[in-house]
């Protein structure tokens, strides 16, 4: 596999186990600064987590061609 795709599969894992909970879930106990933090670190995971993954489709299908 390409380790673009893992990371990125692993950045999706880490962004909806570790911060999620302080960000959306448990907002009880959790100080409004510390659950702003915990969102914002949520969305760059995410969202490099797609990058990633992202672009290691488009080299796999650039490797292989058009199917020709």
């Amino acid at each position: 596999m390409n380790t673009k795709l893992i990371i990125g599969y692993l950045c999706w894992l880490v962004a909806f186990i570790v911060p999620f909970q302080s960000a959306l879930l448990s907002t009880e106990d959790i100080a409004n600064v510390t659950g702003l933090i915990s969102f914002i670190v949520m969305l760059v995971l995410l969202f490099t987590g797609y990058i990633l993954v992202d672009g290691a489709n488009a080299a796999t299908k650039a490797k292989h061609g058009h199917g020709h």
